[in-house]
């Protein structure tokens, strides 16, 4: 976004004059998620999942923005107030809770002991200005881990980009907002739709009721 950056600049001369400039902070817009009727079939065995992770660059607390695609900018007071790494996983968190999936629902922590493991990453989580058009673009890839068999038994990307209408930097935090909210619920439907059909193709025993076997603890790399 050029132009916004070359006001957000001389702002910054200005302030230089007045003062000490502090950073903004900024979190992401998520609403609560609609509960859901559990699988008529029954819910699978319980669920931990994993904070995604993604390139440094992304996460490290400036919101990031790019000119090109071999360019990669930053602006200096515009910050997140909360990692979006564990913003999105949060969401991720309360939209499986409310869908009744699985048997619970429950960050991961090392060593503990669960039928499933939920993990992925952000793989794009930015500002592009291409010309006069700014989008905000959000990408996520995320798999599901059978820890009875090793095995990954669902995975899916999802991206999306959304146009920022408003030219400023409240609106680039709505549109990055609406581009993970959009992105992580479609993750969430995908696996929604697809996991119940793998279970039954692949005659899976992870159900609660359907084995004596303990979960086993899982320890990601």
């Amino acid at each position: 976004m050029k132009n916004l950056a070359v006001v957000f600049m001389g702002a910054l001369v200005l302030a230089g004059c007045g003062g000490v400039r502090y950073p903004t902070s900024y979190v992401l817009n998520f609403p609560p998620p609609t509960p859901q009727a559990a699988p008529s079939n029954g819910a699978l065995g319980p669920v931990a999942i994993a904070e995604f992770q993604c390139p440094e660059y992304l996460c490290e607390g400036r919101i990031v923005y790019r000119r090109s695609p071999e360019e990669v900018a930053f602006y200096e007071y515009h910050r997140w107030a909360m990692d979006p790494r564990q913003a999105i996983t949060q969401y991720l968190e309360d939209g499986l809770r409310a869908q009744s999936l699985f048997q619970s629902v429950a960050l991961h922590e090392r060593g503990s002991e669960t039928a499933y493991v939920l993990s992925g990453n952000i793989e794009r989580f930015e500002e592009v200005d291409q010309g006069r058009d700014v989008h905000a673009v959000c990408t996520i890839s995320a798999q599901l881990l059978d820890t009875r068999t090793r095995s990954v038994v669902w995975s899916h990307t999802e991206s999306k980009t959304v146009p920022v209408e408003k030219r400023d930097i409240a609106g680039v935090v709505g549109s990055l907002s609406t581009a993970a909210r959009t992105a992580a619920d479609r993750l969430l439907k995908s696996m929604t739709d697809e996991l119940p059909a793998t279970m039954a193709r692949t005659g899976s025993t992870t159900r609660p009721e359907a084995t004596n076997r303990p979960t086993v603890p899982i320890h990601p790399q």
